[in-house]
């Protein structure tokens, strides 16, 4: 790390907060990036620095000359743990990706009066079936409210697409 040197007169509001953080009063500045700058702490009554907290400040914008101070608090993000419907979403979900593609083709090939239409159509069909049938399944499970909060829009959506497209199909024929 490089150290910075902040003018008193410019960064003292900054500095200012900094003293009031620390608990010997005295710090030192380095950079971390062009946009953040880490300030430790020194006790110097220990004989040799020793870091008593760091302060985190970083520029707010790229383009502004404001900062904002965090102290070393961790704040980290947790993650929730995973749930075993995750498992059974993420299948429904990867069903879901394959049938919104063949309905996306089939849509494209009845919008241009293709020859492979009706095909296409089917084959949409027929996934959006496999996947209302792995929908039915999951939901009747242990983690049914949840995997129907979290899937069942898409699938009804996806259901009333192809009945859409179904219907465009017969008007133009």
């Amino acid at each position: 790390m490089t150290l910075l040197r902040i003018h008193p007169q410019k960064y003292r509001p900054i500095i200012q907060k900094i003293n009031k953080i620390s608990t010997s009063g005295k710090c030192s500045f380095s950079t971390r990036s062009a946009n953040t700058i880490s300030a430790r702490n020194i006790d110097s009554g220990a004989g040799r620095g020793v870091c008593v907290g760091i302060p985190l400040i970083q520029r707010t914008s790229t383009r502004s000359t404001a900062w904002s101070i965090r102290t070393g608090r961790s704040e980290r993000r947790t993650y929730a743990t995973a749930t075993p419907a995750d498992a059974i979403i993420e299948d429904l979900t990867e069903q879901y990706s394959v049938a919104r593609d063949e309905f996306e083709i089939a849509s494209e090939e009845t919008s241009k009066n293709s020859v492979y239409a009706a095909d296409d159509r089917a084959a949409a069909a027929e996934e959006l079936q496999k996947l209302k049938e792995m929908y039915g399944t999951a939901i009747a499970g242990e983690y049914g409210e949840e995997i129907q909060r979290r899937v069942g829009q898409r699938v009804r959506e996806l259901e009333q697409g192809i009945l859409a497209l179904e219907e465009r199909a017969r008007e133009d024929h």
